[in-house]
């Protein structure tokens, strides 16, 4: 495809519509490194100073990632998540960027809850809870290792098939339960070889760690939240 000097949108403009046609269209994938500044001023018949304009117009769009000494590279999809109060499912954020969304339940079961879960739910002492931990997957590649606490009328989850399925869904369509909005409160750790090993990273490497207090329509908690997000994989909408 050819430029056309001759129409009132900027040649770095056609030129990056170009390159974001061909990430969206996978033609070219992920990780895939792009010709240089030099190749793509021969190839489209440009300046270096308009393909220069180009790339870091897709930089700051999120399309592309420079990498010093190595080229230019498409950027991997960033699950796009809002911080603020109301809940969204794993499995929509995903969707909104075309990624394909799973999910591997890693343990069930019932237990007995810590004084931080009896204040928080307004439990009963002698009270027990059910706790859910999966690894969450976008595209194939593990992104979040999340742990739900529930109160002990959630036990029927023990029956239902939790792997590659919205919880979400299943709660609001199945059992009429919905996940209405919630309180977080964010801070950053640092993956143990356990959780490294699960997310398929280095021991140390940065996470971050959202708690959240989940609420229905009527206020009444439903549960506690914790997700370990490798914050690369994520772009946090404010």
């Amino acid at each position: 495809m050819e430029l056309d000097n001759t129409i009132a949108t900027p040649l770095y403009q056609q030129l990056g519509d170009i390159l974001q046609e061909e990430i969206e269209s996978g033609r070219l994938p992920a990780g895939a490194r792009i010709p240089t500044e030099k190749e793509l001023s021969e190839q489209y018949n440009v300046s270096r100073v308009t393909v220069r304009k180009a790339l870091g117009m897709m930089s700051d769009s999120g399309y592309l990632e420079r990498k010093s000494g190595k080229g230019t590279f498409v950027a991997e999809k960033k699950i796009q998540r809002g911080l603020s109060s109301g809940a969204i499912s794993f499995t929509n954020m995903c969707k909104m960027i075309g990624a394909i969304p799973g999910s591997k339940t890693t343990k069930i079961a019932l237990e007995d809850p810590t004084p931080r879960d009896i204040e928080l739910m307004e439990l009963n002492p002698d009270d027990k809870i059910v706790v859910l931990e999966r690894i969450r997957y976008a595209d194939s590649k593990p992104v979040i290792l999340e742990s739900n606490k529930f109160p002990e009328f959630f036990s029927f989850l023990f029956s239902e098939d939790l792997n590659n399925h919205s919880l979400y869904d299943l709660l609001k369509v199945k059992h009429n339960i919905t996940l209405e909005h919630s309180s977080k409160a964010i801070d950053i750790t640092f993956a143990s070889s356990k959780e490294a090993k699960a997310l398929q990273i280095t021991k140390g490497y940065p996470l971050l760690r959202i708690d959240s207090i989940v609420h229905d329509p009527e206020n009444k908690i439903t549960n506690l939240c914790q997700q370990l997000c490798i914050g690369d994989k994520f772009k946090f909408l404010v």
